[in-house]
């Protein structure tokens, strides 16, 4: 079946830079798998029919990207083996190997250490004026700092820092814009790929020997099992992967979790009051409601039925996996932040199956710790009613800003 004409907005690309929420649920009335022409893809909507895509990934389904392998697209991604491009049993073997990397056990080591003492620095620096632009002077700061510091890059540089989030947010204009037919933002996301490469290969062929602990040097003793031939190429394109994942997703995570607990002083003060365990189940819950990537590309192997819908081999279709994550039929008071939910991490902000996040183990981490140091120097945050209010800005990624905020001014740790 086809959206309905009359709603407004009538097509997922119409919901960019705001709310999508209403839209859907309006496409779930419509049913689970909806065909969306400005997409030029079906777009499915429950939690079941996007768990069937998922589970049969490799067979059934394939990730779109294998299907831009354009000389472009493998330029701005840095490689033809990036993670995204490969196929099958290549794909679980780098996948395997990127997972034991950053594997809960692995990312705890450095909660105490890594992670907890970035979040007190960067909230240092405005802890004491009693404002800050949220957004802008941590969540887009706290993530590209700690995988940087995990691959032993210059993460205390300021300027090599905020020149490979700016290169990266011209890489995400370009994925976002799902064409390159615009050449500036083409010519810009290469310009920006290229920067990146500069900034990174230097450091990826000094770890060569892959004698030390740093992911990088991790990554260069376990590529040569997973594929055959790994070469500098290789690591490039999976080291972009690695920073990108690792700094783009959590700051939208992290933006948007503030932005609730500004704007809910009753919840705030209830997960203040929970402690860790209540921390954890409020960063799931943030995650559900408002996790960074909102759908997935992805196109069928063969004919498939899903949901009772046909889908033709090589048509596209988008698992809209933020709106699965608001499924009535799963989620009691799906709309709702529930404390309570029995299985909190019951959810798809991570996607699932045999292309599950890398970094989940990581976001956690680092949403954790920044939320339940946010609660505890800054117990009156609130947004700052006289300055610009936020808006849901964004459309594969999104998130709430400006986060101007006022609270108690608080002393440096």
């Amino acid at each position: 079946m086809s959206v309905t004409e009359g709603w407004m907005p009538r097509t997922l690309r119409e919901t960019a830079d705001r709310e999508p929420f209403d839209f859907y649920e309006r496409m779930r009335t419509a049913g689970p798998v909806v065909w969306d022409d400005s997409m030029g893809s079906w777009l499915v909507t429950s939690r079941s029919a996007c768990k069937e895509v998922q589970r049969s990934e490799e067979q059934a389904y394939r990730h779109a990207y294998l299907d831009m392998g354009s000389d472009v697209f493998v330029e701005v991604e840095g490689g033809p083996r990036n993670l995204l491009f490969l196929p099958g049993a290549d794909h679980q073997r780098v996948h395997r190997l990127l997972l034991r990397l950053l594997n809960p056990n692995a990312v705890e080591v450095h909660r105490e250490t890594l992670v907890r003492p970035l979040v007190r620095s960067l909230m240092d620096a405005f802890a004491p004026t009693g404002s800050a632009e949220l957004a802008h002077e941590f969540a887009e700061l706290l993530p590209v700092r700690v995988i940087a510091a995990l691959m032993d890059l210059p993460y205390r540089d300021e300027e090599w820092i905020r020149t490979c989030k700016h290169c990266m947010d011209e890489i995400a204009i370009f994925l976002e814009a799902f064409s390159v037919d615009d050449d500036e933002v083409v010519q810009r996301a290469i310009a920006a790929s290229n920067r990146m490469n500069d900034l990174l290969m230097p450091y990826i062929l000094q770890r060569r020997d892959g004698d030390g602990e740093d992911l990088i040097s991790r990554l260069w003793r376990g590529g040569a099992e997973a594929l055959d031939g790994w070469d500098e190429i290789d690591m490039r394109a999976n080291v972009r992967i690695i920073f990108f994942g690792g700094s783009d997703t959590t700051t939208h995570v992290l933006a948007n979790a503030f932005y609730v607990l500004m704007t809910d002083p009753e919840l705030a003060n209830a997960v203040r009051a929970g402690g860790t365990e209540t921390i954890g189940r409020f960063v799931e819950e943030a995650l559900r409601l408002y996790g960074a990537i909102h759908f997935r590309p992805r196109v069928a192997n063969r004919d498939v039925e899903l949901a009772g819908c046909p889908i033709g081999a090589n048509q596209h279709l988008l698992t809209v996996n933020m709106a699965a994550n608001r499924d009535p039929e799963h989620y009691p008071s799906p709309d709702d932040v529930r404390l309570d939910r029995p299985a909190p991490r019951d959810h798809l902000a991570f996607h699932s199956g045999p292309r599950t996040c890398i970094g989940a183990a990581l976001a956690r981490v680092e949403l954790q710790e920044s939320i339940a140091a946010f609660l505890q120097r800054f117990p009156d945050a609130r947004l700052d009613p006289d300055a610009e209010p936020p808006r849901f800005e964004g459309f594969l990624m999104r998130s709430y800003r400006p986060l101007h905020a006022r609270f108690a001014p608080a002393p440096m740790s």
